[in-house]
């Protein structure tokens, strides 16, 4: 009986883990030199390895920026560059010294060499993005994590 207490003890927390986690429900949109910045935010749960690591479940804050040439209608996926900026990288920009800022782009750049292809479409209509996105490796394809619905808020 005794096990079986624990048992739902740890399933209940779990559950109670897993909860705040997830994609947020607005994208941000910026305009850019060359066309646009669209903005995705999401909260992720840390990987449990032990029971306290269960008990005290961590998450984490990931965004996704996308650059897009147009926010109307729909835009392929392999005109879009999709990067994902972890609180390591949002860190690193805001302690950078003016001198040397964290270019996002020339990372991007070398990066590219190593994401996979992607494939699908964002589609813009209205104030509503929908993101459905294939990752396409070495035999391959998984979905975005970031495929979803989202509400367009402007970036002033």
């Amino acid at each position: 009986m005794r096990s079986v207490s624990w048992l739902l003890f740890a399933f209940v927390l779990a559950l109670a883990g897993c909860t705040a986690t997830g994609n947020k429900p607005d994208a941000t949109v910026t305009r850019t030199s060359d066309g646009y910045e669209v903005t995705l935010c999401a909260t992720r749960g840390l990987m449990v390895h032990d029971p306290v690591a269960l008990i005290f479940h961590r998450s984490y804050e990931l965004e996704s920026r996308i650059r897009v040439p147009s926010i109307e209608g729909r835009v392929d996926a392999a005109d879009a560059s999709v990067y994902e900026v972890s609180e390591f990288d949002k860190a690193a920009e805001k302690k950078a010294p003016s001198t040397h800022p964290v270019d996002l782009r020339l990372r991007e750049h070398y990066e590219k060499e190593r994401r996979p292809r992607l494939t699908g479409a964002l589609v813009f209509s209205g104030n509503t993005l929908t993101v459905d996105v294939q990752a396409v490796g070495q035999g391959s394809s998984s979905p975005y994590p970031f495929n979803g619905t989202y509400r367009l808020t402007t970036r002033k």
